[in-house]
């Protein structure tokens, strides 16, 4: 094999489980470790990689909120400024909210040209056993050499995009998958890419860290009463994202939702219908129950991920407010989010 070249990587970390170490006071672990004992587990060859490095914050990724989504945007912003030479950025989180982050920095930060690579572990770093060293080390040449220019996620050899991501697996090694279509590609003796993905081009960066906080995400439940909607709306909530059973379905005779929709709607809030399932896509005409949500005005998700859903409406709601607005850019492809070949029979077409 030809020597590998050099590369310079911006490492950056916000805590996880991979920085967790445990203490004796609580019983339980929490983020701590320090940022020179993790890199230390990692194999000499890596000194072909200038980690250029900086702590963010140490946060379980339960505690991680949106504000903290525009934190580490920013910080690729300055970082990229600062060292327009740096190959790519590895970031270090917790895996429990992973895909919310790594979606909203698909959209915070487009068109950057090179790889902006989330990563962490199962099992904390402090522990021998420990898959982070891997899974940092993984990211870290993602980061430094991959052909890729996209938010993705790199976890146990495999690399997904940011905003296709699900965890699906709270212990085990591969907590994660791509819901739609495969990973971006596979690490081994090399790194392995789908035809699919954005390469790495001559910068452009838009960095656009604008959000607004108040959408719900919510899940329909049999029984669940419909006048939940109506609170919802009455707390101030702009945006409402409805993880529908199936193809996006909801009641329609007891318990019926099309009439807290509408209202919804009426009120000025932006209804969006996803599935419940892991696989699939949200298809409102398929059935009755579905097709009763988009005749009284609610968008359909189409393939995207609850999570990406609700951090796009996030994102969208933070630049507009108008209706036609709003669904324009929740049925437009940023950074392949939603494929667009689904997104048929758009209003006003």
């Amino acid at each position: 094999m030809s020597r590998v070249r050099e590369a310079r990587v911006c490492l950056l970390s916000t805590g996880g489980t991979i920085t967790s170490i445990y203490d004796e006071d609580i019983q339980a672990y929490r983020p701590g470790l320090a940022m020179d004992a993790l890199l230390s587990s990692l194999p000499p060859s890596l000194g072909s990689i200038e980690v250029v490095r900086r702590d963010l914050f140490q946060l379980d990724s339960a505690n991680a909120q949106p504000h903290h989504w525009q934190e580490i945007a920013t910080a690729v912003q300055e970082m990229d400024a600062r060292r327009p030479d740096l190959d790519g950025f590895v970031i270090l989180h917790g895996t429990d909210t992973m895909v919310y982050s790594a979606s909203a920095l698909s959209f915070m930060v487009q068109k950057l040209g090179k790889p902006i690579v989330f990563t962490g572990s199962q099992i904390p770093a402090s522990l021998p056993w420990s898959d982070g060293p891997r899974n940092l080390l993984d990211a870290l040449r993602v980061a430094a050499w991959a052909d890729l220019a996209e938010t993705c996620i790199v976890f146990n050899g495999e690399i997904h995009r940011g905003t296709r991501a699900k965890k699906i697996r709270e212990r085990a090694l591969d907590a994660f998958d791509s819901v739609d279509p495969t990973p971006l590609g596979v690490l081994a003796r090399e790194v392995v890419l789908q035809e699919s993905r954005t390469r790495r081009h001559p910068p452009s960066p838009v960095f656009d860290t604008r959000l607004c906080k108040d959408v719900f995400l919510l899940k329909v439940f049999p029984g669940m009463p419909p006048d939940v909607i109506s609170r919802i709306i009455d707390m101030g909530y702009r945006g409402l994202v409805i993880e529908g059973f199936g193809s996006g379905n909801i009641p329609t005779i007891e318990n019926a939702l099309t009439g807290p929709i509408r209202e919804a709607l009426s009120s000025g809030c932006t209804v969006v219908m996803t599935t419940q399932c892991a696989f699939g896509q949200a298809d409102l005409s398929l059935y009755e129950v579905g097709k009763a949500a988009m005749d009284v005005g609610a968008l359909s998700a189409y393939d995207m991920t609850s999570e990406a859903a609700l951090v796009k409406l996030m994102w969208v709601l933070g630049h507009t407010d108008d209706a036609d607005e709003v669904h324009t850019m929740m049925m437009k492809n940023y950074v392949g989010e939603i494929t667009l070949s689904q997104s048929v029979g758009l209003r006003g077409t």
